[in-house]
């Protein structure tokens, strides 16, 4: 006779343990540290707010690197699952298909489904315009959220891929001047001068973009000064910088100019600047014997290339243009310098690059080769 109280206690009980599992939320922050027992309240530009307990407490947002949900629904892990394998487009259905009773989560997984449709546009201007007006429409409603200035990045980079240059670069002009206007932070002016530099380079603007990648060098430089959590992606940055410096040159067709940029790498103290030279004098190599109708020159292009992508220790943005020019340079030698294989071993090359850096500006030009 004791069973019928006991399962109406545990009735009662139930609803209790299942609100309390939903304030077990913890926030990882960019030093490693871990505050773990908390219920996210309120997600700002200043940070993230949180209570534990009888406790209010904010974790600054420069501080933040991942924040973890206690009650993620099964669509929210699948997506970051099949983000994490690069499969960017499962990613985002998963992610559009997520519902949660708690708003945070739900503008979480809106958010990280933006992302995820930046990363799969590839070459698609389609679904790059898509995913741009999807990131405007999120920004619309989360003005001054934490992930605001990344979700501003990534709509100018959906509208530079749309092929919307002027859109892109007056949205990432707006991010620039919120970062210094409501600091941000220094990683984000470093970030957002090499996204706008790109955008100008793909908008064929070669002297503006050279300016703009040397004023993001020098704001990744300027931010370096100060040790931090973002000393990583800010070394990678003023690289960027520097390869895209020197990929102006190839925008204007000054091959000669780009040969002798890249070589200057070469005897860099960095060994990340040593592997971009490499890769970059290979590009220009092999681009001016395209253009000047010269298939025996694309020999010492090859040489240069594989250079590089042995010498780049981190598998990095190098290694995706190595191997991606190495895939071209088979095609433009073809079937009578390269054998009946070249074709295979081309799209070989082509398939590291989409498998092993399918986040990279190389992925999608990759994929249309294998297409052809």
């Amino acid at each position: 006779m004791r069973t019928i109280p006991m399962l109406l206690a545990a009735a009662l009980l139930a609803p209790a343990v299942m609100a309390q599992a939903k304030i077990n939320d913890s926030v990882r922050k960019k030093n490693g540290e871990v505050i773990k027992g908390l219920e996210i309240t309120e997600f700002l530009l200043s940070g993230v707010r949180a209570k534990r307990g009888a406790d209010a407490i904010e974790i600054q947002a420069h501080q933040v690197a991942e924040v973890v949900w206690s009650d993620l629904p099964d669509q929210f892990i699948a997506g970051r699952t099949a983000m994490d394998r690069g499969d960017f487009r499962a990613a985002t259905q998963m992610f559009g298909d997520v519902k949660s009773d708690r708003a945070l989560v739900k503008a979480d997984a809106e958010f990280f489904q933006i992302k995820a449709a930046v990363a799969a546009i590839g070459n698609d201007k389609a679904a790059a315009g898509t995913a741009a007006g999807v990131a405007k429409a999120w920004l619309a409603a989360h003005v001054n959220h934490w992930r605001t200035p990344e979700a501003m990045l990534l709509a100018g980079r959906a509208e530079r891929l749309a092929g919307t240059g002027g859109a892109a670069a007056t949205t990432l002009r707006e991010l620039e001047d919120r970062a210094q206007r409501e600091v941000f932070g220094a990683v984000w002016l470093a970030r957002t001068k090499a996204e706008l530099a790109l955008t100008l380079l793909a908008d064929g603007k070669a002297s503006e973009a050279r300016t703009t990648f040397q004023a993001a060098g020098a704001a990744a430089e300027s931010a370096l000064a100060t040790p931090s959590a973002d000393d990583g992606e800010l070394r990678a940055l003023k690289t960027l910088a520097k390869v895209g410096e020197g990929e102006t040159f190839l925008t204007d067709k000054e091959y000669d100019k780009a040969e002798s940029f890249f070589h200057g790498l070469v005897g860099s103290n960095q060994a990340e600047l040593v592997a971009a030279g490499h890769v970059g004098e290979g590009e220009a190599i092999f681009l001016k014997a395209i253009a000047a109708n010269k298939p025996d020159d694309i020999r010492r292009a090859q040489i240069a290339l594989a250079t590089g992508s042995v010498l780049d220790a981190q598998g990095g943005e190098a290694s995706a243009k190595a191997n991606y020019y190495l895939g071209r340079c088979l095609l433009a030698l073809g079937q009578d310098r390269e054998g009946d294989t070249f074709k295979q071993r081309a799209n070989a090359y082509f398939q590291v690059v989409v498998t092993s850096y399918a986040t990279s500006r190389w992925a999608g030009l990759a994929k249309q080769e294998q297409t052809k």
